[in-house]
């Protein structure tokens, strides 16, 4: 241990002003320690902390009793020995009231040593009573050990109000939300500058942001991470410290608190520093934060926004960053961008979005599937890039290790709920028949939009819409504030000022709330149309709010498509109905992906020999080849099909039908399973030994993909090779076949 610890240890002269505080940040962080209260005054009951410690082995509660003394403790110290009869008294409540304790052990803790004599006096004065001593250099062994960012402060109140001001931004509801997500588990976010030109700004840290202007407005969308932002920027503060000469003190609070306050900025300033005792002479940044939780007109805030700004502006050493989300309207804006310099929080990337899937599951079989995922789920993509986002995703996924497909449903719908308001129900800012009519507005926007093929309407559609729905239904409503917040707040939706329209933020989400719309009408009629890429998304998502979805999976099965089109189609579609209809009975998917692949072999073999109009002939055989089996890899090489494919793969063996295009089903399986792994899954086929040209040269192709290839198609394969190459026709056939298009060769597939 460094001298220097136990003489700053040491130092501490005040019992209550100093060394409450370090102690108030060291005991929750010690070991199966579960909460601690701090019960210094009247009613300590001579306890200055209660802990509740964790009995790992007899998984019961451990109640202890804190006594604090500054300076050495000898025999004479009669404090010590009343604060010890008090612990043993009086049963105390805890936790709010909620629970009546009697302590089991007592802590005797110093921060310089007690004597041999005081503690031999204490032993034997309370012999029934178990009792620890921990001195000064223990102490300073604990800090060390558990909380090692103390030595760096030179003032523990700066240190204790920092803590203070993390754990308080923590317990937000929006933090609260994050669950226990750590802050050292979060990606590290930037902030990009806006301005009425649109220009492109280059990212930046809030922290060098804040150093570098004095008026700052920080806006996100709903889940962007405002507060998590707030709480990293203070965390970095705090660790600056030690270094700093130009250290900022962020004083931090609500927009609500500001205007309880009646704006009175230096009182709030004031109130932090006389609470923590704290001496500055620098730079204070004041952070204001949730402004868009407070109920008022736009005139109330452009006007509280003046006010705060220019009783800012009476000292020279405060700044000013204020945290909102996105704001109502252009109005706001007219105010916000004369006083403050505007930035934005920065979406996420696809590889922060895993990163930090990865680091909240900590489960490497659902970082691999989500990296899978991703490739072959293009929703994924249109979702909004936020932490929230990733949070759903990681909960969801961690719930149950499904495939991404399976979760996309369920994202759209989580995500949706909270950007159209879920929160602010909870907060009292939205009444959940408010936030009911502004999702069923959306619904029906989407039904009208998605059923006459528009991109976007004019808002005076969507007001009439809107009023039309009001008038049918006994609500009361703030009609005005409500379209509004539906218009400009809903943020699944966006508004071009310039043409006065408007559309939904991506088609995906118009797509979604269509699928809630046929939810809301019943069972649907199932034909061609679910695989026309106009609607296919939309009944991807029907499936999906269904999840369990016996009946119109057999209809999917049954489908005879009326050309050849749809057929092709399938190969794209089926795979994710299935994934999305997870809870169907699982002999109706496993059904259906007999008949996909079968179908998927029928249409392959249909091609070259003319029997079908889809313009695919074009392609050479092997490319064709290629493009059937990664459109079925897509929808297929799913560990929830993984079952069903090693079944078929020995069902199809005694398949009533027989013919070329049995030989083509069965190779679609074996390179599925294949790429999920199985490098034995081409071994029943290539045993039989009579397996076509193009099917060979596609087991070469897939099995080089992906790496895996069993001892026995490695043999077979090598003698394929070696055939070719000592058969002159048939190396030139198969150069053809990679050369020119099926429909110029029009021949047998099935040479040797």
């Amino acid at each position: 241990m460094k001298p220097e610890y136990l003489r700053k240890i040491e130092s501490l002269q005040r019992e209550v002003d100093d060394f409450h505080p370090v102690l108030r940040a060291l005991l929750p962080r010690l070991p199966t320690v579960t909460h601690v209260e701090y019960k210094q005054g009247p009613s300590e009951k001579g306890a200055d902390f209660v802990i509740i410690k964790r009995d790992e082995a007899l998984d019961e509660e451990i109640y202890i009793g804190v006594i604090c003394k500054v300076g050495k403790i000898i025999q004479s110290n009669s404090e010590v020995e009343r604060q010890i009869e008090e612990c043993q008294l009086y049963p105390r409540f805890i936790s709010s009231g909620s629970k009546n304790i009697h302590l089991n052990e007592i802590w005797v803790v110093t921060n310089s040593s007690i004597s041999n004599n005081a503690q031999e006096k204490i032993y034997l004065k309370f012999k029934s009573t178990n009792i620890k001593f921990i001195e000064g250099e223990k102490i300073c062994s604990l800090i060390s050990k558990y909380y090692p960012e103390f030595w760096d402060f030179e003032s523990i109140n700066y240190e204790q109000y920092l803590t203070d001001t993390l754990q308080t931004i923590s317990d937000t509801p929006e933090s609260s939300f994050f669950g226990s997500v750590g802050i050292n588990n979060l990606i590290d976010r930037y902030v990009s500058k806006e301005d009425h030109k649109k220009r492109r700004h280059r990212p930046l840290k809030l922290y060098s942001v804040v150093r570098a202007e004095r008026f700052i407005f920080l806006e996100g969308t709903v889940g962007s991470g405002k507060s998590t932002l707030l709480k990293q920027l203070i965390k970095k503060i705090k660790e600056e410290y030690s270094y700093e000469k130009d250290y900022i003190l962020p004083v931090f609070c609500q927009y609500k608190d500001v205007l309880e306050k009646k704006l009175n900025i230096e009182n709030i300033i004031q109130s932090v520093l006389s609470k923590y005792k704290i001496q500055h002479d620098g730079n204070i940044l004041l952070i204001v934060d949730s402004v868009d939780e407070v109920k008022e007109s736009l005139e109330e805030r452009q006007n509280n926004f003046r006010d705060i700004v220019e009783k800012v502006s009476r000292s020279d050493k405060v700044r000013l960053l204020v945290a909102s989300r996105i704001m109502d309207s252009l109005q706001d804006y007219e105010v916000i961008d004369q006083m403050f310099a505007r930035y934005s929080i920065i979406p996420l990337s696809t590889g922060q979005i895993i990163d930090f899937v990865d680091k909240i599951c900590n489960d490497i079989k659902i970082t691999n599937k989500l990296k899978n995922g991703i490739e072959k789920t293009p929703l994924f993509k249109f979702i909004p890039r936020t932490p929230v986002s990733a949070i759903l995703l990681a909960r969801i996924l961690s719930d149950e290790i499904k495939e991404l497909p399976s979760t996309m449903t369920e994202l759209y719908s989580k995500y949706s709920e909270i950007v159209l308001g879920r929160w602010d129900t909870s907060k009292g800012l939205l009444s959940q028949t408010e936030y009911d009519v502004i999702s069923n507005i959306l619904v029906e926007i989407a039904m009208f939009m998605m059923d006459n093929s528009l991109n976007c309407i004019s808002i005076s559609e969507v007001q009439d819409m809107f009023l039309n729905y009001l008038a049918k239904r006994n609500l009361n409503v703030d009609e005005d504030k409500l379209f509004k917040r539906l218009i400009y707040r809903s943020e699944v939706t966006t508004v071009n000022v310039r043409t006065n329209t408007f559309s939904f933020l991506h088609r995906s989400f118009m797509e979604y709330f269509y699928a809630e719309g046929l939810r809301k009408r019943g069972l649907i009629d199932i034909n061609d149309n679910i695989y026309d890429i106009y609607w296919a998304n939309s009944y991807f998502f029907y499936f999906g709010l269904l999840r369990d979805n016996e009946y119109l999976i057999d209809k999917i099965n049954e489908l005879k498509p009326s050309n050849d089109k749809t057929r092709f189609l399938r190969l794209f579609y089926n795979g994710s109905f299935y994934l999305a209809s997870y809870l169907t009975p699982y002999k109706k998917i496993a059904r259906g992906v007999l008949l996909s692949y079968i179908d998927a072999g029928k249409l392959y073999v249909d091609i070259p020999h003319g029997n079908t109009d889809i313009p695919l002939k074009e392609f050479s055989p092997v490319a064709l080849l290629c493009i059937f089996t990664k459109c079925l890899s897509n929808n297929y090489a799913y560990d929830f099909f993984k079952s069903a494919l090693e079944d078929l793969s020995v069902q199809i063996e005694q398949y009533e039908e027989i013919g070329e295009h049995i030989d083509y089903a069965r190779f679609f399986i074996a390179s599925t399973l294949n790429e999920l792994g199985d490098k034995s899954a081409f071994d029943s086929l290539v045993e039989k030994n009579k397996l076509g040209v193009l099917i060979n040269l596609g087991i070469t192709h897939v099995t080089d993909d992906s790496g895996l290839l069993s001892t026995t198609v490695d043999k077979y394969l090598k003698k394929f090779n070696k055939k070719v190459r000592s058969n002159h026709d048939m190396s030139n056939y198969i150069s053809k076949l990679y050369e020119e298009s099926t429909g110029s060769l029009r021949t047998n597939l099935q040479i040797q």
